[in-house]
């Protein structure tokens, strides 16, 4: 097709990688939190999917029922990676247009 510059394309996609990468490593220092048990759990994550604590309430620790514990446990953390998760793909896709790109999202 005459008058379409490949390489210019070319450039703005790599200018656009490097846009996102650089975004993803400032990413993984912002946090996301996610509560459950009326906020007896709490778990903060990065927008990289890392946990970066946990905070157990004492009034979440029944001797007597370790599975509830468990139970919130599980719902925080996964509650707190699906923030995160979602953080990750708003703030990529501001840089992207909202466009989904492969092996970025």
């Amino acid at each position: 097709m005459p008058g379409i510059d490949l390489n210019y394309f070319i450039r703005q996609a790599n200018k656009l990688t490097e846009k996102i990468e650089e975004r993803k490593k400032e990413l993984a220092e912002e946090t996301v939190e996610a509560k459950s048990g009326e906020g007896r759990v709490t778990v903060v994550a990065n927008c990289v999917q890392e946990i970066r604590s946990i905070k157990i309430d004492k009034s979440a620790i029944d001797p007597n029922d370790p599975g509830m514990l468990e139970d919130l446990v599980t719902a925080a953390v996964n509650a707190a990676l699906a923030n995160s998760r979602q953080h990750m793909q708003s703030e990529l896709a501001k840089i992207s247009g909202g466009i989904k790109i492969p092996g970025i999202n």
